[in-house]
């Protein structure tokens, strides 16, 4: 078991001061993370990759697609990997043209017998534009075939690409930029980041705002029942939305709250139709952890059952890995992706 307590009059001294009184607004000081499922020799760390926050897995080829960006560094762009995970651990370089400015952030697969996609969230402009951009393999070569963009995509977080005409994007702030983002939104927990939804031609809002909406996730349960997962950040939550049609397109019923107690992240659907979320159990320590690498921050990863019941199956004081984002089981491995520091880790587990 691994504790550690935080005071909140620790001193920053950070280049970026303004993004502190964000943090404050959300503030759980002090916290006590025990150590949960594989550690030490159990785990391995995938390197070579800057601020690895989302992955994708293409789990019949055996591959790991991640979203690589180094947030610590002002104007720096980013890049897709891939890792093939039946022989290598060792990152590659996407084979594609970027698109300029290209800071990569949330992404989804889409996987069909015609079309083989990434969709991947961009922030070309910081806090100002926001894009998705679509990049196609057909054999062995990669492409950038297309960008989408909308006034609904306001801060776009992570998506789910159900088909190319139907996907769903999470935004974690509304419109207005870095200064409502900060001053207006945060400080007074204003609740604005939308689900904006396209269907192929156009481009709406599902009208379920979250204060700071995150990771976000389509599936269908077992009795066909199609369902919307969405992490509340600030809500130490996920909600589960149950998905009617109106002329075919989804109404959104009420949520269900499922209260995790962690900053909820990124969601991930593993084989056996159960939700992976991983969650930052101190926003403080993930902000001193943003502002200096040698501060840990706190990873924890939930496995949400169909029926709403969940189990912590890792957790770290931030020893092996700090500030989690994104957690994919697969072949008795458990990879988990991080929004700073520059390696996956790769833990044996036994995901019954």
């Amino acid at each position: 078991m691994t504790k550690q307590t935080l005071k909140c009059g620790n001193s920053l001294g950070f280049r970026n001061t303004v993004m502190l009184l964000l943090i404050l607004t959300l503030l759980n000081c002090g916290v006590d993370i025990k150590s949960v499922g594989p550690s030490g020799a159990a785990c391995t760390r995938i390197e070579g990759l800057p601020g690895p926050e989302d992955l994708a897995l293409d789990a019949e080829e055996k591959i790991l697609y991640v979203s690589s960006h180094e947030r610590r560094t002002s104007n720096q762009t980013g890049k897709i990997f891939w890792i093939d995970l039946k022989n290598s651990s060792v990152p590659k370089e996407l084979p594609v043209q970027f698109p300029p400015e290209f800071r990569p952030h949330g992404m989804s697969i889409l996987k069909t017998k015609d079309v083989y996609r990434l969709y991947v969230i961009s922030h070309p402009a910081l806090y100002k534009t926001h894009t998705i951009e679509i990049f196609e393999r057909k054999g062995k070569e990669w492409s950038h075939v297309g960008t989408l963009s909308d006034p609904s995509i306001t801060s776009p977080n992570d998506l789910h690409a159900v088909s190319e005409n139907e996907i769903y994007v999470s935004n974690d702030h509304g419109s207005g930029g870095f200064f409502r983002y900060l001053f207006w939104d945060d400080l007074f927990r204003f609740k604005r980041a939308d689900i904006a939804y396209y269907d192929g031609k156009t481009w709406s809002n599902l009208n379920t705002p979250l204060f700071y909406g995150n990771g976000i996730l389509y599936t269908k349960n077992s009795q066909g029942k199609e369902m919307l997962y969405r992490a509340g950040f600030a809500d130490r939550s996920v909600y589960r939305y149950p998905i009617e049609r109106t002329d075919g397109k989804p109404v959104l019923g009420p949520a269900e709250k499922i209260f995790l107690d962690s900053g909820t992240d990124n969601l991930e659907l593993d084989s056996k139709g159960r939700i992976f979320v991983v969650g930052h159990g101190s926003t403080y320590q993930f902000v001193r952890h943003m502002l200096n690498a040698d501060y840990h921050a706190p990873t924890q990863v939930f496995r949400i059952s169909e029926d709403g019941s969940f189990q912590e199956v890792f957790a770290t004081q931030g020893d092996l890995i700090s500030a989690g984002s994104t957690a994919i089981p697969f072949e008795g491995r458990l990879y988990v992706a991080q929004v700073f520091n520059p390696f996956i880790l790769n833990c044996e587990y036994n995901n019954n």
